[in-house]
């Protein structure tokens, strides 16, 4: 599984590489970078791989100020020693993502619409995710990236919350990896894959 996953992401960096600065870091998150008019700031917007083709048609001709660092993450793909497969973004190949770029503002994308400004913290145990307080210790995985690479991941997150912006934008439940962004003193917040282009453009335009 982790090398077919590889030979795909190397596949689309190899066709990325031909447009953008692109890479492959050592969790095999792939990534590339946008480039908009002079000014702005540095803004990283999360993905999962899997949507990689409807991130990069909502990116198409987007106009916005500063520089966007594409993250595409295999890691929901990635399969664990135990053999139980993960449900969403794992926390150690972001943080690495995030300490080694230190943009301006996170964006992550997650399913839902309009914009995630907090999640109030869970853990996932082997019932499915749980409130923080539950009894049951969370799920302890260890990972295998695409690279080879195996790290740990404890399915528990806490809870997150960034202030309200003065954006016409619906507000869902922001994605639980958000408190990885906030940890490490970088502003977040989520935005929806559903009508993700609009609420790009309605966030850029803010800032």
């Amino acid at each position: 599984m982790a090398s077919s996953l590889l030979e795909q992401l190397s596949a689309d960096l190899e066709v990325l590489s031909e447009h953008l600065r692109a890479g492959l870091d050592e969790f095999g998150t792939l990534y590339c970078y946008l480039e908009g008019s002079r000014g702005g700031k540095t803004y990283l917007l999360h993905a999962p791989y899997e949507e990689a083709l409807a991130v990069l048609q909502a990116l198409n001709g987007l106009s916005f100020r500063g520089r966007i660092l594409l993250a595409l993450d295999p890691s929901p793909l990635s399969p664990t020693l135990e053999g139980l497969p993960l449900s969403g973004p794992t926390r150690a190949p972001l943080a690495h993502l995030l300490e080694k770029t230190r943009p301006d503002r996170l964006l992550l994308a997650f399913p839902g619409e309009g914009l995630g400004q907090g999640f109030p913290g869970a853990k996932e145990t082997p019932r499915g995710w749980q409130p923080l307080e539950a009894e049951e210790e969370p799920l302890v995985l260890r990972v295998e990236a695409p690279t080879g690479l195996t790290y740990q991941e404890v399915r528990a997150y806490g809870p997150w919350e960034s202030p309200p912006l003065p954006l016409d934008l619906p507000i869902s439940p922001g994605p639980y990896w958000g408190s990885v962004g906030l940890a490490l003193g970088i502003p977040t917040y989520g935005v929806g894959l559903v009508n993700l282009r609009a609420s790009l453009e309605a966030l850029l335009g803010l800032w």
